[in-house]
């Protein structure tokens, strides 16, 4: 919305009135979950806690910071500090992830025939079923994203995915701008070295090709998995810049996927219920 008319919507919004701030609120709903859903890597979770973010917000809005029309900080900033309020009070009590979950899914999916199958079946079937590279990056990354400490993992996705400026995601935060930025840098050279020793997109000697072997199994074949991973081109295996680059790269997928509306987004979910199965998350 224009940015001049975001203050006249707060202040309908505080005098009680819901179609102003569903004016202000619905533009932000999808971003908002995908944020919830990388947090927790859990879509009903993520869904609930995006229901009490949009309550919560709904019920404090008359206290929204500002007088009149002097807001101190945009409602978008507003609102994803009580997303991130929610996510990180809900992961306190749930375990960090460690950064094998990926290929010791994979392995006990591809080797499990109930769970291949169940996989092939949702594979042809119908909308938001299709496996996708692509999408499985952004699934991984989610995946990976559970290995950090919650507010290292908040830091990265509110300005690496995002999009946040660095004062807004600050603020989002609830810390000074160095804090913020020392989270964001620890959490990106914490998954560029996971990356490095593992995913064989980033590094040719990786342990885990599951993105092309989920692939080859699905498609039927070679010839597609070779021209979709030739469409990515993610390799880097020279340099420590150059494995950086790929990890950029690597973000800038997953900033143009939304994992709970993607075309794959029901077959991905069936796999992160199974990675959570197979590895007691």
């Amino acid at each position: 919305m224009p940015v001049a008319a975001e203050p006249a919507l707060i202040e309908r919004a505080k005098q009680g009135d819901r179609e102003a701030f569903s004016e202000l609120y619905v533009p932000l709903e999808r971003s908002l979950a995908a944020f919830l859903y990388r947090m927790v890597a859990a879509r009903q979770d993520a869904e609930d806690l995006a229901q009490e973010t949009a309550l919560r917000a709904l019920e404090g809005i008359a206290q929204f910071p500002g007088d009149g029309f002097r807001q101190t900080v945009s409602f978008r900033v507003w609102i994803f500090r009580i997303a991130a309020e929610a996510a990180l009070d809900y992961l306190k009590s749930a375990r960090r992830w460690d950064p094998g979950v990926v290929i010791r899914a994979f392995q006990r999916a591809a080797g499990h025939s109930s769970s291949r199958s169940k996989l092939v079946k949702l594979h042809k079937s119908r909308i938001h079923t299709t496996y996708n590279i692509r999408e499985h990056i952004d699934f991984c990354f989610t995946c990976m994203s559970r290995t950090l400490p919650p507010q290292e993992a908040a830091a990265l996705l509110l300005a690496g995915v995002h999009g946040l400026a660095w004062k807004e995601a600050a603020e989002i935060a609830g810390v000074s701008a160095d804090v913020f930025r020392f989270r964001f840098e620890q959490a990106r050279q914490t998954l560029v070295e996971h990356y490095d020793e593992r995913c064989s997109l980033i590094n040719k000697d990786g342990a885990c090709s599951e993105c092309a072997n989920l692939h080859t199994l699905l498609h039927a074949g070679r010839p597609p998995t070779e021209q979709a991973l030739f469409q990515i081109d993610l390799q880097q295996h020279a340099t420590p810049i150059a494995r950086a680059g790929g990890f950029e790269r690597r973000l800038a997928i997953v900033r143009a996927i939304d994992p709970l509306h993607a075309e794959g987004a029901k077959f991905h979910e069936l796999f992160m219920n199974l990675t959570r199965e197979f590895s007691g998350y």
